[in-house]
């Protein structure tokens, strides 16, 4: 405990002199120690000075105790007690709007707490996320061209593009299903994880249930262990190929360097000092930049003479663009990204993947 109780201080002052600023601390869990200042008369004068460490702590720390006193967190039999704390710094604990057990029992000894603080947060705006691997493609393609019939011939190429896109958006926003907004959210999960993530914790509660009345059933039990590592061993599967499909993509290369690096510490990540003109070494990443702006981008000379007529090369000539050659490089593009701002993903690759061919749109 006393271990514990020094790691925490030494946590607090270093975050506390590293920002320089206000910095509120929300201290919760089982600290597993008695006083009447958090539980109430029925600690025996015994047991006082146990805690001493942890009154030290919030004394220092300037830290209140959000649960009401008494208040009991610890149940096995007849027995309770307080011995899991909320501690927060005094200026947080004038905005607590409760901190009181959580109506949910979760089959534990030790009861979950749940605290509300009345502070005001940046409002986070999630953007729908349209799900196109379980888009009705087929009525998607109808409603378009259905929409298309409306759409006047003639006019200019980006007029004729325009009616294209708006019919393709309409139909696309209207029928596709969106995500619900997580911040939870993880890119590699599917909806199967979900069906064996639900069943491997219904087997897993059911063998939980059992054995704490007392019973051991050997089918329950390996019925339990089966669920449980089909789910993990597909959800290894589909992290990895979730990540072998990020790899494959050159443009996520960068991104990846700094997964496999967090700390930021890669050689690559750092721009080595640079040797100016008269000799000199540049010493941090502002003299750097002008360094590199004065190269790159000397400034302009006061006056600017005229270069006169300068020989120039014949132009190259541009064939016209096929169809085909469109089509083409279409198709290539990588499925199920999204390159532009109308977030429609780039799901090239035959009907199979949700693409609706040309021809069947404008004929």
């Amino acid at each position: 405990m006393r271990v514990a109780i020094c790691e925490l201080h030494q946590v607090i002052r270093g975050t506390r002199s590293k920002i320089g600023t206000r910095v509120d601390v929300v201290l919760a869990g089982d600290f597993n120690r008695h006083d009447q200042l958090w539980g109430g008369e029925d600690v025996s004068r015994e047991r006082q000075g146990e805690a001493d460490p942890i009154i030290d702590l919030m004394s220092e720390h300037a830290l209140r105790s959000l649960l009401p006193r008494g208040m009991k967190t610890w149940q096995r039999g007849n027995h309770e007690s307080t011995i899991d704390l909320a501690l927060a710094s005094e200026e947080l604990a004038t905005s607590v709007v409760k901190c009181t057990i959580h109506s949910t029992e979760h089959r534990s000894d030790h009861r979950a707490f749940e605290t509300t603080f009345d502070v005001g947060t940046p409002e986070r705006v999630a953007e729908a996320r349209l799900l196109f691997k379980n888009a009705p493609w087929s009525d998607i393609k109808t409603r378009i061209t259905a929409a298309l019939r409306f759409v006047p011939f003639g006019g200019s190429v980006q007029q004729q593009a325009d009616g294209l896109m708006t019919a393709v958006l309409e139909a696309v926003h209207a029928l596709t299903p969106k995500a619900k907004p997580s911040p939870y959210a993880k890119r590699w999960w599917t909806t199967d994880l979900t069906h064996l993530r639900r069943v491997y914790t219904y087997w897993r509660n059911q063998a939980r249930t059992q054995r704490r009345m007392g019973h051991m059933f050997p089918d329950l039990e390996q019925q339990a262990n089966e669920a449980a590592k089909e789910y993990h061993d597909a959800v290894r599967r589909q992290k990895k190929a979730h990540w072998e499909e990020f790899l494959a993509d050159d443009t996520n290369i960068w991104q990846a360097a700094k997964y496999l690096d967090p700390r930021g510490s890669s050689a690559f990540d750092k721009t080595p000092p640079l040797t100016r003109r008269d000799g000199s070494t540049t010493k941090d990443k502002m003299e750097q930049a002008e360094e590199l702006l004065s190269v790159f981008f000397p400034p302009l000379p006061a006056r600017i003479e005229d270069e006169g007529p300068r020989p120039q090369r014949t132009a190259v000539a541009m064939p016209p663009l096929t169809m085909e050659e469109v089509e083409r490089r279409i198709f290539a593009a990588k499925s199920w990204k999204a390159p532009g701002d109308d977030g429609l993903a780039g799901m090239a690759g035959g009907e199979g993947q949700g693409v609706v061919p040309l021809p069947d749109i404008v004929g």
